[in-house]
């Protein structure tokens, strides 16, 4: 037997104790059986969903930040330069 650490928020971690106890077991045996289930499975042991994709705020300003150029000196650079 080999021990593994996790991070995980406190509150997820009661949380998730109150569901293990409430169907008899800990929560080494609910992980134990969610990686015997992934071997079986050969990957995760339901479907997984990507809900959106998170793009940062200076890839997300590139396609608008070279339309703009300052009124006061027209240098040529982008405005919003100093975020990239």
């Amino acid at each position: 037997m080999v021990q593994m650490a996790v991070n995980v928020d406190e509150n997820v971690k009661n949380d998730i104790e109150k569901l293990y106890n409430n169907l008899g077991m800990n929560i080494n045996t609910a992980v134990n059986v969610f990686f015997r289930q992934c071997l079986i499975e050969k990957g995760l042991p339901f479907q997984q969903k990507k809900r959106y994709r998170h793009i940062p705020l200076k890839e997300r300003l590139k396609d608008y930040s070279s339309d703009y150029k300052t009124e006061e000196w027209d240098t040529g650079e982008p405005v919003g330069r100093e975020l990239m």
